[in-house]
């Protein structure tokens, strides 16, 4: 007999552009490995494309949708939101439809902002958050940064609350899950980001090339830092750009300049297997930041060898010196001594970095959900 569990989410798991719907698609991949019927309820915070409805309706069983009535709201405390300021009660709705048609196993919701709907699905229901990310106080840590906050953002007490209205809550690595432990009583485990099948894409290029760099991501404040250090970097060691060639993809490029010094510009890509195949490394020079660095991830699991700083590595164990820079300028002033021999043993790093890493996770995830 099928199990059923039903998943709500403001954003989309198509395309997987950004490390959030990579995350959303990779779990509900995980949940359908595991015998469940997945029915997904995608509230359209982030718009429907014609061939993002057609996506997730063939990988999906069940596939529904709501459409804001108008953009997200203001903070209703000014400089800061109430829990509950971006759900719109139309879901509610949906969801309480959808469970008189369906006997639910497990409801998982996207987001602690988002949690709202567990109100809406019966008791007897296993009910889920998965939090992505801490967002108590995150527009202190934000300004503490030197950055304005953008996205959503509230207090403590606030996401603590909000986390009661879960059975169990998923935080997305270790020192999330102390936080939330330490502010919830509500069990809370740890799931990364798992792959069910691991793609490795190996580069199509001519090994006489210059090594292609890539990055790949979204235009938030943390990854414009990042990105714009690793630029400033690479302006005092031009040296480098002798032998290497970077190339930047994502929504990420609207923010820099098609003619400047440093980065090919690559803009929106239709599928991320050919982004990976026309690299020979990733880098993600991630200074500060929040969450899993799921960009990361994602690089280790195309089988890419991958150059990172420590904040880019948070909750991912590692043996590999490159996976833990302390600066960005240690990534650059690695690679004047790079070598194929040292290229070659960062790739065997990687792939047994992220095995390891994987392997745990879906074992976690089949320990959670796969009775």
């Amino acid at each position: 007999m099928n199990k059923h569990v039903l998943i709500v989410s403001p954003i989309p798991s198509h395309p997987q552009f950004q490390g959030n719907s990579a995350r959303i698609y990779r779990l509900n991949q995980m949940f359908q490995q595991c015998g469940y019927k997945v029915h997904f309820v995608y509230f359209c915070m982030e718009g429907l494309a014609p061939e993002q409805r057609v996506a997730m309706e063939q990988d999906w069983d069940y596939f529904h949708y709501v459409q804001p009535e108008g953009p997200a709201a203001l903070p209703a405390y000014g400089d800061y939101f109430d829990i509950d300021d971006w759900y719109d009660q139309r879901v509610s709705i949906l969801v309480e439809q959808l469970c008189t048609r369906w006997k639910y196993d497990v409801c998982l919701v996207n987001y602690v902002w988002f949690s709202k709907v567990l109100e809406a699905v019966p008791d007897d229901v296993y009910k889920v958050i998965d939090t992505h990310d801490v967002f108590g106080d995150r527009h202190i840590v934000a300004r503490e940064a030197g950055l304005e906050p953008v996205w959503f953002y509230t207090t403590k007490e606030l996401e603590a609350y909000a986390l009661q209205r879960a059975d169990l809550v998923i935080a997305i690595q270790d020192e999330e899950q102390a936080y939330f432990q330490s502010i919830t009583s509500t069990p809370t485990e740890v799931i990364g980001y798992v792959t069910p099948g691991q793609s490795l894409i190996p580069a199509k290029r001519p090994a006489s090339a210059k090594v292609r760099i890539g990055y790949i991501g979204s235009g938030n404040p943390f990854n414009m830092v990042s990105v714009r250090t690793l630029q400033e970097e690479l302006m005092e060691h031009p040296e480098v750009l002798e032998h290497f060639d970077f190339y930047l993809a994502g929504t990420i490029c609207r923010s820099f300049e098609p003619e400047n010094e440093v980065f090919t510009i690559v803009g929106m890509v239709d599928d991320l297997d050919d982004f990976y195949r026309d690299v020979d490394l990733v880098i993600n020079p991630m200074v500060g930041g929040t969450g899993l660095k799921i960009k990361s991830l994602e690089a280790l699991s195309y089988g890419k060898p991958l150059l990172a700083t420590v904040d880019a590595m948070v909750g991912i164990t590692t043996k590999e010196p490159l996976h833990q820079c302390q600066t960005v300028e240690e990534i650059v002033l690695s690679l004047k001594e790079f070598s194929s021999t040292r290229m070659q043993q960062l790739l065997l790093n990687s792939i047994e970095t992220f095995d390891t890493y994987n392997q745990t996770n879906i074992h976690q995830f089949r320990l959670l959900f796969g009775k």
